[in-house]
C-alpha cells in the first residue's frame, strides 16, 4: 500500500474506532447512571459539574487509549510488511522511515 493510501486507511480506521468507542462509552454511561444521557454539552445548566468532569475524563481516556492501540497496531503492521518486503526482495524499502522501522 502506498504512503498516501496507507495514511487514508489509517485515518479512516482511527475515525471508525473512535466512533465505536464513543458509542460503547455512551451505553456504559447509560447503564451506570440509570439511563441518563451523557453530558455532551458541559455548558448546559442542567448538567452537574461532577457529571461533566467524570464524562470528560472517561471519554478522554477511552478515546486516547483506543487511538494509541490503533497507532501501535498500524506501526507494527508496517514494520512487519517492511521486513517481509526485505526478505522477498533482498532490499530495504525506500525512504528513511521504512529503513528506521527495520532497525533492530
Amino acid at each position: 500500500m502506498s504512503g498516501k493510501a496507507q495514511n487514508m486507511a489509517g485515518l479512516a480506521s482511527m475515525l471508525a474506532a473512535t466512533a465505536v468507542t464513543k458509542k460503547v462509552l455512551d451505553k456504559v454511561w447509560r447503564l451506570g447512571s440509570g439511563g441518563k444521557t451523557p453530558p455532551n454539552d458541559p455548558a448546559d445548566p442542567d448538567v452537574e459539574l461532577r457529571e461533566a468532569v467524570v464524562w470528560s475524563v472517561l471519554s478522554g481516556i477511552a478515546v486516547s487509549m483506543v487511538r494509541l492501540a490503533m497507532a501501535r497496531r498500524m506501526a507494527a503492521k508496517e514494520r512487519h510488511d517492511n521486513r517481509v518486503a526485505e526478505l522477498v526482495t533482498g532490499k530495504r524499502p525506500r525512504g528513511d522511515k521504512a529503513a528506521k522501522t527495520l532497525a533492530p
